[in-house]
């Protein structure tokens, strides 16, 4: 492969859970769409360059999660100031947050955020004087940093919804640490009676990520809380462990359940379980698709492990569920 290509250098974090160490790695995205994972002093090839399609540009800002061939690391900072300079550059951030009188329309605001050519970087839910706020993290490819605040703002203002954005880079990178940092505020879980709802990584990457919840909500469901995580496959085994040697295509599951980022909704009402199970549909989608065409699976899933969203099974596990996303992965 070419070595006059483009590269992006980035230092990052994996936690070797058998040896419940942090290790460092420096990863080299070339813009090509390779990728290469040294030891950070360069001096050791972890994994040699290789197209890696699963991984682009945009997703590899400081304080974000990648996972490559199963591996979950955590991107720290940049691995010198050649990559800085043209990253912030080309791959612009911006925040919001869509205040409790927008939430009918979250949806909306989640899609045109997409439409406008943002990801959802990050996103969570918490309290803010008793009523529930939506933090959202946005990151570009196509624009950078300064460019990026301003078309964010004018994209979800004109919506008429009433939303906080951050006025300048500075004030991204700030409200980001103040909002998702480390100590920051919590999510807005509550103990009500509930159901999980975990939106996969395949419909996030497909750009469905506010039409789902559009959907979901015009259904006559409400959330209580809602916050992205990035899985490793220790934490999806673990999630998944009650399917293990009982579905055959269990492998399959894990190994989409981490291969992008994955939004939690604690789902709130009476009957919920029952009620939302039936709302997903089948979750062979095939069978969705042929006699619940108009249930999520159907619409939005296209196999067994890309299924579009998990939902609980049983009424008893509907908090334990909540609790192992928003309380225990939530402190990790």
């Amino acid at each position: 492969m070419s070595n006059t290509v483009e590269v992006y250098a980035f230092l990052c974090d994996y936690f070797d859970s058998n040896a419940s160490l942090v290790k460092k790695f420096r990863i080299n995205y070339f813009a090509d769409g390779t990728v290469e994972i040294l030891n950070p002093e360069r001096t050791k090839t972890i994994m040699k360059r290789i197209p890696y399609a699963e991984i682009s540009l945009g997703m590899l800002y400081i304080g974000s999660a990648v996972t490559i061939f199963s591996r979950q690391y955590h991107i720290v900072d940049y691995a010198d100031s050649g990559t800085r300079k043209r990253f912030e550059a080309k791959c612009g951030k911006a925040f919001g947050i869509i205040k409790s009188s927008a939430m009918g329309n979250i949806g909306k605001i989640l899609g045109a955020i997409r439409q406008a050519g943002f990801v959802i970087a990050d996103l969570k839910s918490v309290m803010l004087d008793g009523e529930m706020v939506v933090g959202v993290l946005a990151a570009s490819e196509v624009v950078g940093t300064e460019e990026a605040v301003s078309v964010f703002a004018e994209t979800v203002l004109k919506l008429g919804d009433e939303m906080y954005v951050s006025a300048t880079p500075e004030d991204v990178v700030k409200d980001c640490a103040d909002y998702f940092g480390e100590g920051s505020f919590s999510n807005s879980q509550s103990n009500d009676e509930s159901t999980l709802c975990l939106i996969k990584p395949h419909v996030i990457k497909e750009g469905n990520l506010g039409p789902i919840i559009s959907d979901i909500t015009a259904a006559g469901f409400k959330f209580n809380c809602i916050q992205m995580f990035y899985l490793d496959r220790e934490l999806a085994v673990e999630f998944y462990d009650v399917y293990r040697g009982v579905l055959p295509q269990y492998e399959h599951m894990v190994a989409h359940l981490i291969d992008g980022p994955v939004v939690a909704l604690q789902i709130v009402g009476n009957n919920i379980v029952e009620d939302f199970r039936e709302m997903c549909g089948p979750v062979n989608v095939e069978l969705a698709k042929t006699i619940r065409p108009k249930t999520f699976r159907a619409v939005y899933g296209t196999d067994f492990a890309k299924s579009a969203v998990h939902c609980t099974d049983l009424p008893e596990d509907g908090k334990l569920e909540c609790k192992y996303f928003f309380d225990i992965l939530s402190q990790i």
